[in-house]
């Protein structure tokens, strides 16, 4: 049996055992895969009968959506952050710090990323929190390059576009980025973010 991690033990022995889970099974794709991961697997992990497991997720489905909801929460929030410290009147800059932030998140979690952006797992409307959680990330970075347009800092092309635009690159550069395709030390990853994301930010301008 694999040992759990400190974390997930004391989780655990607080009695919260949905969050148990949740990083049991962060933890668990971390060396395999989504596709491969089972409940009773994770219910191994965390040291519990799988029923245990069923009493909070349906099915794996359930689980990984649990998964995938925390992540926009915590994608969401170093968004935020990045937004805060950032110059409050130069959308170019917060629109870079948006993009660094979201690079960061998914190189630092990797496996909570994958489960993220991996199968879609609302499929049949069973997890509408998961599609909340997704749609606060979504119109934060919307609601950025609408300010840039207000402010005559951005071009007016539909911010709908823009959007789509900018989560293409950002994702596709993690993407490469977490399976090594791109060979970036860590401590390095986010001025050259800068200057990847910079070409299509200054195509952005007036």
């Amino acid at each position: 049996m694999p040992r759990r991690s400190k974390a997930t033990r004391e989780t655990y022995h607080h009695g919260d055992l949905r969050n148990a889970l949740v990083t049991a099974a962060v933890e668990l794709v971390e060396g395999s895969s989504p596709e491969e991961l089972t409940l009773r697997e994770v219910s191994r992990r965390v040291g519990v009968n799988h029923r245990a497991a069923y009493r909070h997720f349906e099915d794996k489905t359930a689980l990984l959506a649990a998964v995938a909801e925390d992540g926009y929460q915590a994608l969401l929030t170093e968004m935020e952050r990045a937004l805060a410290a950032a110059p409050r009147l130069n959308a170019r800059e917060r629109l870079m710090a948006l993009a660094v932030a979201y690079v960061s998140f998914a190189i630092d979690q990797p496996a909570r990323y994958r489960i993220m952006f991996g199968r879609r797992l609302n499929e049949d409307g069973r997890f509408p929190a998961l599609e909340d959680s997704v749609a606060r990330a979504y119109s934060l970075l919307a609601a950025e390059l609408r300010a840039g347009q207000v402010s005559k800092q951005f071009l007016e092309t539909p911010v709908r576009e823009l959007v789509f635009g900018f989560w293409s690159l950002t994702h596709g550069f993690a993407s490469l980025a977490i399976v090594r395709r791109l060979q970036v030390k860590r401590s390095l990853l986010d001025s050259w973010s800068r200057q990847v994301f910079s070409a299509f930010v200054d195509g952005l301008a007036r």
